[in-house]
């Protein structure tokens, strides 16, 4: 296992957790680009250290010359220590910080005003009596494991993808 690509891969969750680190203290988490954005920009930001894994091995360790099976692997290792580094720092978050967060957006007036738009688009399933116990239902549903699965899913396409894009896009070989 090449050595380079663990630690692109450390470099990159650490990077990765600052990241986080910046949106969820700086109190980011629920806004649009927070909620929305930031975890597909972690996602993509990926990418870079797959180019820089492959082009060192490539100019350094094979002498210009890779096979696209062994840039594959590069990437590879590259994504599975950050998958692992990542994901253990969105159970963390979850647990920390993030139930406490959604558990407030839950009772917020932002939330109520969701549901009263989707009361009037849904008026004979959803009954302003049962505000309540739908908050209630949506807090009991919070889960540490779900909230890093809904993140680590994503996270796999976006980097597998772009581990064999920057593999197929990086190899050389002898013509």
């Amino acid at each position: 296992m090449n050595k380079r690509a663990l630690i692109n891969g450390c470099i990159y969750g650490l990077l990765f957790i600052i990241y986080k680190l910046v949106i969820l203290l700086g109190g980011y988490t629920l806004s649009k680009f927070g909620f929305y954005y930031s975890n597909i920009i972690g996602m993509i930001f990926i990418w870079p250290f797959y180019y820089v894994t492959v082009k060192q091995a490539r100019d350094k360790d094979y002498g210009g010359i890779i096979s696209g099976r062994e840039a594959v692997r590069l990437c590879l290792t590259v994504f599975a220590t950050a998958l692992i580094i990542t994901s253990l720092y969105n159970y963390f978050e979850f647990n920390l910080a993030y139930k406490e967060i959604a558990t407030r957006y839950y009772h917020s007036d932002e939330y109520l005003n969701i549901l009263k738009v989707q009361q009037l688009k849904y008026p004979d399933k959803i009954k302003i009596e049962n505000f309540p116990a739908i908050v209630e239902e949506q807090i009991r549903d919070l889960s540490a494991f779900k909230a890093t699965t809904g993140k680590l899913i994503p996270f796999m396409f976006v980097g597998l993808g772009g581990a064999f894009v920057t593999a197929m896009l990086m190899k050389r070989s002898i013509r």
